[in-house]
Protein backbone atom coordinates (compact mmCIF):
# COMPACT_ATOMS: atom_id res chain seq x y z
CA UNK A 1 0.00 0.00 0.00
CA UNK A 2 2.73 2.66 0.84
CA UNK A 3 3.49 2.13 -2.89
CA UNK A 4 0.31 2.80 -3.87
CA UNK A 5 0.02 5.91 -1.87
CA UNK A 6 -3.34 5.08 -1.09
CA UNK A 7 -2.65 5.20 2.71
CA UNK A 8 -1.31 8.48 4.13
CA UNK A 9 -0.83 7.14 7.30
CA UNK A 10 1.63 4.58 6.05
CA UNK A 11 4.25 7.13 4.47
CA UNK A 12 4.62 9.03 7.83
CA UNK A 13 5.10 5.73 10.01
CA UNK A 14 8.45 6.03 11.33
CA UNK A 15 9.26 2.13 11.30
CA UNK A 16 8.73 1.70 7.54
CA UNK A 17 12.03 3.16 5.50
CA UNK A 18 11.89 6.30 3.96
CA UNK A 19 11.69 5.45 0.38
CA UNK A 20 12.20 8.27 -2.34
CA UNK A 21 9.19 9.37 -4.06
CA UNK A 22 8.70 9.79 -8.01
CA UNK A 23 6.08 11.00 -9.97
CA UNK A 24 4.83 14.57 -10.62
CA UNK A 25 3.23 17.01 -8.81
CA UNK A 26 -0.47 18.44 -9.76
CA UNK A 27 0.94 21.62 -10.23
CA UNK A 28 3.75 20.07 -13.06
CA UNK A 29 1.24 18.55 -14.45
CA UNK A 30 -1.35 20.96 -14.52
CA UNK A 31 1.65 23.39 -16.55
CA UNK A 32 2.35 20.47 -18.95
CA UNK A 33 -1.62 20.38 -19.78
CA UNK A 34 -1.88 23.76 -20.54
CA UNK A 35 1.24 24.12 -22.64
CA UNK A 36 -0.33 21.04 -25.14
CA UNK A 37 -3.29 22.74 -25.32
CA UNK A 38 -1.77 25.94 -26.59
CA UNK A 39 0.55 24.55 -29.04
CA UNK A 40 -2.66 22.35 -30.26
CA UNK A 41 -4.66 25.16 -30.15
CA UNK A 42 -1.92 26.82 -32.77
CA UNK A 43 -1.60 23.72 -34.83
CA UNK A 44 -5.56 23.06 -35.75
CA UNK A 45 -6.05 25.95 -37.80
CA UNK A 46 -2.58 24.75 -39.93
CA UNK A 47 -3.52 21.42 -40.00
CA UNK A 48 -6.70 22.54 -41.67
CA UNK A 49 -5.92 24.52 -43.94
CA UNK A 50 -3.25 21.78 -44.95
CA UNK A 51 -6.15 19.08 -45.19
CA UNK A 52 -8.11 21.55 -47.23
CA UNK A 53 -5.79 22.45 -49.79
CA UNK A 54 -4.36 18.42 -50.37
CA UNK A 55 -8.57 18.45 -50.72
CA UNK A 56 -8.54 21.02 -53.78
CA UNK A 57 -5.29 19.06 -54.73
CA UNK A 58 -6.88 15.71 -54.86
CA UNK A 59 -9.79 16.94 -57.26
CA UNK A 60 -7.56 18.81 -59.13
CA UNK A 61 -5.03 15.77 -59.98
CA UNK A 62 -8.45 13.24 -60.71
CA UNK A 63 -9.58 16.21 -63.12
CA UNK A 64 -6.23 16.38 -64.88
CA UNK A 65 -5.64 12.45 -64.91
CA UNK A 66 -9.27 12.06 -66.37
CA UNK A 67 -8.39 14.37 -68.95
CA UNK A 68 -5.13 12.53 -70.40
CA UNK A 69 -6.81 9.49 -70.10
CA UNK A 70 -9.67 10.66 -72.33
CA UNK A 71 -7.10 12.29 -74.64
CA UNK A 72 -5.71 8.66 -75.24
CA UNK A 73 -8.63 6.46 -75.39
CA UNK A 74 -10.29 9.03 -78.19
CA UNK A 75 -6.61 8.59 -79.88
CA UNK A 76 -6.60 5.00 -79.48
CA UNK A 77 -9.99 4.42 -80.65
CA UNK A 78 -9.50 7.42 -83.40
CA UNK A 79 -13.30 8.13 -81.91
CA UNK A 80 -14.80 11.31 -80.58
CA UNK A 81 -15.48 11.58 -76.61
CA UNK A 82 -18.03 13.69 -74.56
CA UNK A 83 -17.21 14.55 -70.84
CA UNK A 84 -20.58 15.93 -69.23
CA UNK A 85 -21.09 16.82 -65.39
CA UNK A 86 -22.81 14.42 -63.57
CA UNK A 87 -25.62 16.08 -61.72
CA UNK A 88 -26.96 13.69 -58.53
CA UNK A 89 -25.06 14.02 -55.62
CA UNK A 90 -25.47 15.13 -51.90
CA UNK A 91 -25.31 19.00 -52.94
CA UNK A 92 -27.12 19.53 -56.31
CA UNK A 93 -26.54 22.62 -57.80
CA UNK A 94 -28.64 24.85 -59.79
CA UNK A 95 -25.95 26.29 -62.27
CA UNK A 96 -25.42 24.29 -65.79
CA UNK A 97 -21.36 25.17 -65.04
CA UNK A 98 -21.11 22.97 -61.81
CA UNK A 99 -19.73 19.96 -61.99
CA UNK A 100 -19.00 19.42 -58.50
CA UNK A 101 -20.77 16.30 -58.29
CA UNK A 102 -18.36 14.82 -60.88
CA UNK A 103 -18.30 13.93 -64.58
CA UNK A 104 -18.80 11.26 -66.59
CA UNK A 105 -16.76 10.04 -70.11
CA UNK A 106 -18.79 8.36 -72.95
CA UNK A 107 -18.24 7.78 -76.43
CA UNK A 108 -20.31 10.39 -78.74
CA UNK A 109 -23.83 8.80 -79.53
CA UNK A 110 -24.14 8.40 -82.98
CA UNK A 111 -27.34 8.00 -85.04
CA UNK A 112 -26.75 4.12 -85.72
CA UNK A 113 -25.86 3.44 -81.77
CA UNK A 114 -26.06 4.81 -78.34
CA UNK A 115 -23.13 6.10 -76.18
CA UNK A 116 -20.97 4.17 -74.31
CA UNK A 117 -19.53 4.85 -70.83
CA UNK A 118 -16.10 4.54 -70.53
CA UNK A 119 -15.27 6.34 -66.71
CA UNK A 120 -17.34 8.05 -64.28
CA UNK A 121 -15.87 10.43 -61.23
CA UNK A 122 -18.03 10.91 -58.61
CA UNK A 123 -17.13 13.39 -56.05
CA UNK A 124 -18.18 14.20 -52.71
CA UNK A 125 -18.89 17.82 -53.34
CA UNK A 126 -16.35 18.92 -50.49
CA UNK A 127 -15.10 21.22 -53.18
CA UNK A 128 -16.56 22.68 -55.91
CA UNK A 129 -15.75 22.39 -59.32
CA UNK A 130 -16.96 24.96 -61.72
CA UNK A 131 -16.44 24.76 -65.82
CA UNK A 132 -16.43 27.85 -67.71
CA UNK A 133 -19.09 27.03 -70.15
CA UNK A 134 -22.38 25.95 -69.52
CA UNK A 135 -22.15 23.13 -72.14
CA UNK A 136 -20.60 19.40 -72.48
CA UNK A 137 -16.84 19.17 -73.22
CA UNK A 138 -15.56 17.62 -76.49
CA UNK A 139 -12.25 15.45 -76.95
CA UNK A 140 -11.76 14.84 -81.02
CA UNK A 141 -10.79 11.77 -82.40
CA UNK A 142 -7.08 13.35 -82.42
CA UNK A 143 -6.89 13.53 -79.22
CA UNK A 144 -7.79 17.47 -79.40
CA UNK A 145 -9.13 18.79 -75.64
CA UNK A 146 -11.98 21.30 -76.22
CA UNK A 147 -11.28 24.43 -77.58
CA UNK A 148 -8.66 27.69 -76.85
CA UNK A 149 -10.00 29.11 -73.11
CA UNK A 150 -11.93 26.02 -71.60
CA UNK A 151 -11.12 26.08 -67.99
CA UNK A 152 -12.34 24.57 -65.08
CA UNK A 153 -11.96 26.31 -61.60
CA UNK A 154 -11.57 23.83 -58.24
CA UNK A 155 -12.05 25.82 -55.22
CA UNK A 156 -13.35 25.31 -51.25
CA UNK A 157 -16.89 25.98 -50.02
CA UNK A 158 -15.54 26.37 -46.65
CA UNK A 159 -16.00 30.32 -46.17
CA UNK A 160 -12.71 31.73 -45.42
CA UNK A 161 -10.27 29.61 -47.28
CA UNK A 162 -8.92 30.85 -50.82
CA UNK A 163 -7.55 28.20 -52.26
CA UNK A 164 -8.26 27.51 -55.62
CA UNK A 165 -6.60 25.62 -58.72
CA UNK A 166 -7.66 26.29 -62.23
CA UNK A 167 -7.27 23.86 -65.25
CA UNK A 168 -6.74 25.18 -68.39
CA UNK A 169 -6.34 24.67 -71.77
CA UNK A 170 -3.83 26.72 -73.93
CA UNK A 171 -3.48 27.20 -77.74
CA UNK A 172 -1.28 24.07 -78.36
CA UNK A 173 -4.18 21.95 -76.83
CA UNK A 174 -2.72 21.54 -73.71
CA UNK A 175 -3.73 20.73 -70.18
CA UNK A 176 -1.72 23.25 -67.68
CA UNK A 177 -3.09 24.13 -64.14
CA UNK A 178 -2.84 27.41 -62.20
CA UNK A 179 -2.68 28.22 -58.87
CA UNK A 180 -5.06 30.79 -59.26
CA UNK A 181 -8.97 31.31 -60.44
CA UNK A 182 -7.90 32.37 -64.04
CA UNK A 183 -5.66 31.62 -66.51
CA UNK A 184 -3.87 34.54 -67.21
Amino acid sequence: MHLLGFLFMARFNPALPKLPMYGFTLVELTVCLCISILLLGFALPSVWRWQERARIDSVRQQLFNDLQIARVRALQWGQRLQMRRLSVCAQPSASATDWSCGWQLSTVGSSLGSAQVISTTSLDASVQVIFAKSTDFFISAQGDLGAIGDRWTVLSRVAGVNFTRSLCINSAGRIRWVEAATCS
